[in-house]
């Protein structure tokens, strides 16, 4: 401990007593900085968390040079700042899921089939929004199966493959509406068959695929649950590479010529083109805490053979959430095809008819 006086005075103005009271003053101070050597009176006790702040800025920076410091790249302030505040445009949602069902009988008088069916799906959602763009992608696989107590083989249930894409752009970022394109590619996994004895292919992979591809406009509401899509320049491929079902003509494209003896001369076309104007409509709510509605259609007709028949696809699903593994759905699937025909037991072609698919089970789905 040092006193340091500022003004020096006269040693003979200072009395006996001042003397003896300073000498009195220094050998205390002395004598209580000797019995607390732990405690300098000029420092300040550094708190725990500066100490931890300390030893994190060290992991950042690493001494080089004399008075200089360098950034470690490996984990550098710069890098995780960015990491912080970076944007990330897309929103990736994956969904498998498997669906059950079954029906059992006991002595039961009115008759029935004991049948037990399943389907697994996957659902995928990928899309990208930034500011006034946006590209939607999204991907469903179905394939469900039944067996009866009376039948050696299993039954198909369900069957699809379904991809979308659109990609839409608006000027005014206040604007609801966007210029769009659109891209749907649709068929199915396994062959179809017309009876449980499986005597008749009526589809198979490929053998319909439906392929769209238009532009025009669509409307977005905020929350993303109301899509309307208009796209008057719309082109409709069908594909139908079983060529068994395309030389009997099946899905629309051109069957097979045949010579009067009945053998073929020239085989049945493979591809179906169309062009017209598609109007797809999709809506989803949810009615009370754990249950959702859920509306996807679609309306398409050919400019160019029979304008104003119009292809119909209506799907209505209804999911009940019991928890975040366990859920009962009920969907209704409506379908009219004007180039589908209905295949009749004894080989002829008759219709377009309205076709009707529902289902009802309780599943467990997963979502990540």
């Amino acid at each position: 401990m040092k006193i340091i006086f500022t003004r020096h005075l006269p040693f003979h103005s200072i009395s006996k007593v001042n003397i003896y009271a300073l000498l009195f003053i220094l050998f205390v101070s002395n004598s209580s900085f000797a019995a607390h050597t732990y405690h300098q009176p000029d420092t300040v006790p550094v708190p725990q968390t500066i100490t931890n702040i300390k030893k994190n800025i060290k992991k950042v920076f690493s001494k080089q040079k004399k008075d200089s410091l360098a950034i470690v790249k490996k984990d550098t302030i710069k890098n995780i700042l960015k990491e912080s505040v970076k944007t990330n445009y897309w929103t990736k949602t994956n969904k498998p899921s498997i669906l059950f069902t079954q029906t059992s009988f006991l002595n039961w008088i009115k008759g029935g089939n004991n049948t037990i069916a399943g389907i697994a799906s996957f659902a995928g959602d990928y899309n990208y929004k930034k500011g006034q763009l946006f590209w939607k992608n999204g991907v469903l696989i179905k394939y469900g199966l039944s067996k009866e107590n009376d039948l050696d083989h299993s039954l198909k249930t369900d069957d699809i493959i379904d991809i979308k894409s659109a990609v839409g752009y608006k000027k005014n970022i206040e604007s609801k509406w966007y210029y769009s394109g659109d891209f749907n590619l649709t068929t199915q996994i396994a062959k179809g068959y017309n009876d449980k004895l499986k005597t008749t292919v009526i589809s198979n992979f490929f053998a319909p695929a439906r392929m769209r591809l238009g532009v025009g406009a669509v409307y977005n509401d905020d929350e993303d649950n109301f899509k309307l899509n208009i796209s008057p320049l719309t082109n409709q491929v069908t594909f139908v590479y079983d060529q068994d079902l395309a030389d009997k003509g099946s899905y629309g494209v051109t069957p097979a010529e045949k010579d009067s003896d009945g053998n073929i001369i020239k085989k049945g076309e493979n591809i179906y083109s169309e062009f017209g104007t598609l109007v797809t409509v999709e809506y989803q709510t949810t009615v009370m805490k754990n249950i959702k509605f859920q509306l996807k259609s679609s309306f398409y007709s050919d400019y160019l053979n029979r304008f104003g028949n119009v292809d119909s696809d209506v799907q209505i699903n209804l999911n009940m959430k019991v928890n975040q593994y366990i859920q009962s759905t009920i969907s209704s699937h409506l379908l009219y095809d004007d180039d589908a025909k209905i295949l009749q037991d004894d080989g002829t072609q008759t219709g377009p008819k309205i076709q009707l698919k529902q289902i009802l089970g309780v599943g467990v789905t997963y979502i990540f």
